[in-house]
């Protein structure tokens, strides 16, 4: 089983996705973390990522594909793909890409969360985290970018009957329930 976890910045996509993962015997593949990984090297690429990253700007398509083909590609027991994608040219070609290596995406868990707790949960992580990407400039930008680029991508996934659409708001252990109840309806 494939899945992509969609939802805004803050939503908990990491933390579900680690826990469908483990539950489910999937691989997690994050591309905030992959992009976190290369980001940290001192590789040219690396710095230019972390620059955008800081600004809040949304990494080049190219350079994501660079760093997830190859661990798609490897991948055989399934996977759950967090981060990604980011715009309906991304989900296209990763429909595309996984038919060429003979896969498919089963079913596109979709945490939908207010603007407002998305804002206020990066802001806490920021703090607990100390995370770059997630400054008051960088949020802001973030949550724009997924309003006129991710939002179309829901809809390219509902169309394809493989969305599920789970509320955000309650705490980790009643959406991960929920994830699995509609994952699997007859339990």
């Amino acid at each position: 089983m494939n899945i992509i976890i969609l939802g805004p910045q803050g939503s908990g996509k990491g933390t579900q996705a680690k826990l469908l993962a483990e539950k489910l015997n999937l691989k997690h593949i994050s591309i905030g973390e992959l992009l976190r990984q290369a980001a940290r090297s001192l590789t040219p690429k690396g710095k230019i990522i972390k620059n955008l990253q800081t600004k809040g700007i949304l990494i080049p398509f190219e350079t994501t594909l660079e760093l997830l083909e190859p661990v798609l590609k490897k991948t055989t027991q399934g996977f759950i793909l967090d981060g990604m994608p980011r715009d309906l040219r991304q989900a296209e070609h990763l429909d595309w890409f996984l038919k060429q290596i003979k896969q498919q995406i089963n079913h596109v868990i979709f945490i939908t969360l207010s603007q407002k707790s998305t804002y206020n949960r990066l802001l806490k992580r920021a703090k607990l985290e100390g995370r770059s990407d997630d400054t008051k400039q960088a949020i802001k930008k973030r949550l724009e970018i997924y309003e006129t680029k991710t939002v179309p991508v829901i809809k390219y996934f509902k169309d394809a009957g493989k969305l599920i659409e789970i509320d955000g708001e309650p705490d980790i252990a009643t959406i991960h329930h929920s994830i699995l109840s509609k994952l699997n309806p007859r339990g």
